[in-house]
């Protein structure tokens, strides 16, 4: 009988990864929304772009929503974004599997050469940078709100967004630090 033996310290995590550079003016930007589907999900991301486009001059181009949140974004749909968009928000990073795909997501668009804020509540924050960092995008545009987002009222899915929109044009004009 042979016993083999598997070494439990493999390499965890991806190669290093580029973040596309921000974009230093948004004035006629195309910013293009990734909905997961979650609870409030799509309304809160389109309310930032919205706010964005009205700061900046800026134009949401696409709202899509993907099949679900426990699913990476389909080729076609990953496809639609990178005809029609120079700037994404996606997410909502605000449970476990919705979290790990939505990274998945920011990375793969990112990799396009797109800017991408990932929309995460407080609670979740956290975990959407470890788990974009074993993508290898260590400083990924994590957008954060206070939450939640399910239960909470458009009143206070609102206010969630205009406290985020500061940061998401920071975010979306600067590339962070690797």
């Amino acid at each position: 009988m042979t016993v083999t033996l598997l070494d439990p310290a493999g390499r965890v995590g991806e190669p290093a990864k580029q973040l596309a550079p921000g974009i230093e003016v948004l004035t006629g930007a195309r910013i293009a929304v990734l909905d997961n589907l979650k609870p409030h999900a799509g309304y809160i991301q389109g309310g930032i772009a919205r706010l964005l486009a009205e700061r900046t001059g800026a134009v949401v181009s696409l709202e899509i929503p993907k099949v679900s949140a426990a699913l990476p974004a389909e080729p076609e749909v990953i496809e639609r974004i990178k005809e029609s968009a120079d700037l994404v928000i996606t997410g909502s990073a605000d449970c476990g599997s919705c979290t790990s795909w939505s990274c998945h997501d920011t990375v793969v668009l990112e990799q396009l050469g797109i800017p991408t804020l990932l929309l995460a509540t407080a609670g979740f924050t956290e975990l959407a940078h470890q788990v974009t960092s074993l993508y290898g995008l260590s400083q990924a545009r994590v957008l954060t709100v206070r939450g939640p987002l399910g239960g909470s009222t458009d009143a206070e899915l609102d206010a969630m967004a205009l406290e985020a929109l500061e940061n998401a044009l920071l975010l979306a004009t600067t590339t962070p630090a690797q």
